[in-house]
């Protein structure tokens, strides 16, 4: 006798179509599905009738996964169809403190955008990451007209991205002038900080999250890739 897993699973989009007609609840609501042991996402989607190709990511308890990821008993599932936009890549520019308060000349730790990029090329198929600090490690050194040139041009390129990730654990002028140049471009903004009632920052993030683990887990949660991913692509 071949054993069965019970999963709960969530269809995102157009795959809604093929939820169960016997499923309990709203077409948005999770419903139960019992699979063969050993049975991955693209099993599932079988079963469910989605042809291949129709659904293209998955997250298992809130994490993305492959597609070939093992089910377990009691495994939460989200099915996503292809992010709208289709396969152009999503530009993310990481703006964020450099100097904040400080009045040498030196540079605040950068290792936060390390951790950022690294998190979203986990998470975001072909993700085309813009980062100033990546593109200039030794701003410190350059001359005024260096300086005065890589700044004009890196506050520019936020508004060619298709979100903007601003992390302001201490104030920075550099980023809110980033922020402004995206908010003006209609760039679609996330802003990490504990700010939450300066105006800079209320009145140009689509979204303020209180630090980078909150960011983190939404990158992670399977709502990022479907919902605002293809949300940025389509305000560009």
């Amino acid at each position: 006798m071949i054993k069965g897993l019970n999963v709960e699973v969530k269809l995102y989009g157009m795959l809604r179509v093929n939820r169960p007609k016997t499923a309990e609840g709203a077409p948005h609501h999770p419903f139960s599905v019992t699979l063969p042991e050993g049975a991955t996402a693209v099993h599932l989607a079988a079963q469910l009738g989605i042809e291949e190709g129709l659904f293209t990511a998955v997250a298992i308890n809130s994490e993305t996964a492959e597609l070939d990821t093992v089910l377990q008993e009691g495994d939460q599932i989200s099915l996503f169809p292809p992010s709208a936009g289709g396969s152009d890549p999503l530009k993310v520019f990481i703006a964020g403190v450099m100097q904040s308060n400080r009045q040498d000349a030196l540079i605040d730790d950068q290792n936060y955008r390390l951790k950022i990029a690294a998190t979203l090329q986990r998470h975001i198929p072909n993700v085309q990451i813009i980062d100033p600090w990546a593109e200039n490690p030794n701003s410190v050194n350059y001359s005024d007209e260096q300086a005065r040139h890589t700044f004009l041009s890196m506050t520019a390129k936020a508004s060619s991205a298709d979100l903007l990730i601003a992390y302001l654990p201490r104030p920075s002028m550099g980023t809110a002038m980033e922020m402004w140049q995206a908010h003006q471009a209609n760039v679609t903004i996330i802003a990490v900080t504990p700010f939450v009632h300066h105006w800079a920052i209320r009145f140009t993030a689509n979204q303020i999250l209180p630090d980078l683990d909150a960011l983190f887990a939404l990158m992670a949660n399977g709502r990022f890739l479907q919902e605002i991913a293809p949300q940025a692509l389509a305000n560009r």
